[in-house]
């Protein structure tokens, strides 16, 4: 009998009931990976969306600033064209002078006398636009 009870004394609870193993979830890390994963690259593609926003501000900066420059240029030309003197010159070069007498012309179908300088002004518009 000894034999039997050595037997006895070798048995193990161990296999009787199921030892229930922890198994190890992998889901929510490779889901905690991915979010990882997509938020570094959102991260990364909103930094470089900044960046190009900003080089095509700087851009932009330079060009308003070269169009304020030909601005104030454009300005000086034209304050330059426009001087006094220098159209003086240009006409009298080109022969406009003020006339010394001043000689009245006679418009047939245009009244002179009593009338007011808008009507007379007027009449001549409908004359010059009635001639081919």
């Amino acid at each position: 009998m000894t034999a039997t009870a050595h037997q006895h004394d070798s048995f193990d609870l161990e296999q009787l009931i199921p030892v229930r193993r922890r198994r190890v979830r992998l889901r929510p890390w490779f889901v905690f990976a991915f979010v990882v994963i997509v938020a570094f690259f959102g991260l990364i593609f909103s930094r470089v969306s900044l960046d190009r926003s900003g080089f095509e501000l700087d851009d932009l900066e330079t060009q308003i600033a070269i169009e304020e420059a030909r601005h104030w240029d454009l300005r000086v030309e034209v304050a330059r064209l426009q001087d006094p003197n220098r159209i003086t010159t240009l006409a009298v070069g080109n022969g406009l002078v003020y006339p010394e007498e001043r000689i009245a012309i006679e418009v047939p179908g245009i009244e002179s006398e009593g009338l007011d300088d808008d009507f007379r002004w007027a009449q001549l518009k409908a004359v010059l636009t009635a001639q081919p």
